[in-house]
């Protein structure tokens, strides 16, 4: 099943800052960021249920050589991305984010 992967507002602002962050960390490594994400999107596509399911019924998918993971949920439109979260957070924290992104 092939499903279009949807980033949602909350998830766009996590990735715009983690970009920024990674940027200023070192020159080049935002957009490895951004390449290595995009192969996870395209994973998504090809295989919405890939992730196991998590807090909230959120599925979780690990971006490849980083410490995030993407939040999502399959839909009948697609794959919804909720959040990009760097895991070493506050489990009450992420906990709290993702009851927000559901709002």
């Amino acid at each position: 099943m092939r499903a279009p992967v949807v980033i949602l507002a909350g998830a766009e602002l996590d990735v715009q800052r983690i970009y920024n962050r990674l940027t200023d960390y070192r020159d080049g490594a935002g957009d490895e960021f951004m390449d290595r994400l995009a192969g996870v999107f395209k994973q998504l596509e090809m295989f919405p249920e890939l992730g196991p399911i998590r807090q909230f019924g959120f599925r979780r998918i690990l971006v490849p050589g980083h410490i995030y993971g993407v939040f999502y949920q399959v839909e009948e439109r697609g794959v919804m991305v909720h959040a990009v979260a760097d895991l070493r957070q506050d489990p009450a924290w992420l906990e709290k984010t993702l009851r927000e992104r559901l709002e």
